[in-house]
């Protein structure tokens, strides 16, 4: 079954997704740089791989919803103005 969602929600869910996403990238690649500190301590390490596997964890699950609502909005788009396919014949005549 599929349904096409409201372009005025898809461009609702816009405005806060991205950043949100935007934010778990920059956040992570911090994380990665700390991690790489030699100062830190074994449980500081493991604590923080912790948070990275759950930042991950959600950007992977807010880069579907971008990858959805990107469907959404091409199914909404192509809806609007389907394309006219036109059938050709070749008559040969006698």
């Amino acid at each position: 079954m599929r349904f096409t969602a409201n372009p005025l929600l898809v461009s609702k869910m816009t405005d806060t997704l991205n950043p949100d996403v935007q934010a778990l990238k920059e956040w992570l690649r911090g994380a990665w740089r700390d991690l790489a500190n030699p100062n830190l301590t074994r449980f500081e390490q493991r604590e923080l791989r912790n948070y990275m596997r759950d930042a991950e964890r959600a950007l992977r699950a807010g880069l579907k919803q971008i990858a959805a609502r990107n469907m959404a909005q091409r199914e909404v788009k192509d809806n609007g103005s389907p394309v006219r396919r036109i059938d050709f014949r070749i008559l040969v005549g006698p």
